[in-house]
């Protein structure tokens, strides 16, 4: 992980650290590249360099927590699910992936919206 400035809401500069995916993209191209790789974690700004490919969840503190991470276990169940039927994980829309789980949602319905450009629609 390295350190990056970005502009908060308020417009104040925050820094923080990302994760860089294309210094491994790079390393292994035809095998890894954003059309299979999910970035879970529990702060979107760690998404700077990767928004297509994050996928947020809840943070589990060990020493606060006298039950087990169950989130853990939905997130395998989706990301097997995504792997099988997904060709390109960055045409989904990932803040869905509980609804998918629960069957209120499948993984089409889910697709990012594009215009002629190939630019993602905001809705």
């Amino acid at each position: 992980m390295f350190a990056i400035t970005s502009t908060s809401k308020s417009g104040r500069k925050v820094k923080h650290y990302v994760k860089p995916l294309q210094i491994i993209w790079n390393k292994f191209p035809g095998t890894w590249g954003p059309h299979n790789t999910v970035h879970l974690d529990d702060l979107s700004r760690n998404f700077a360099l990767n928004p297509g490919n994050g996928l947020k969840v809840s943070a589990f503190y060990r020493k606060k927590q006298k039950k087990p991470d169950v989130e853990l276990i939905g997130l395998a169940r989706y990301l097997t699910k995504l792997a099988l039927e997904v060709k390109d994980f960055t045409t989904i829309d990932m803040k869905y992936w509980q609804e998918v789980l629960a069957g209120t949602k499948n993984l089409q319905s889910v697709e990012k919206k594009c215009d002629s450009e190939g630019n993602e629609n905001q809705s």
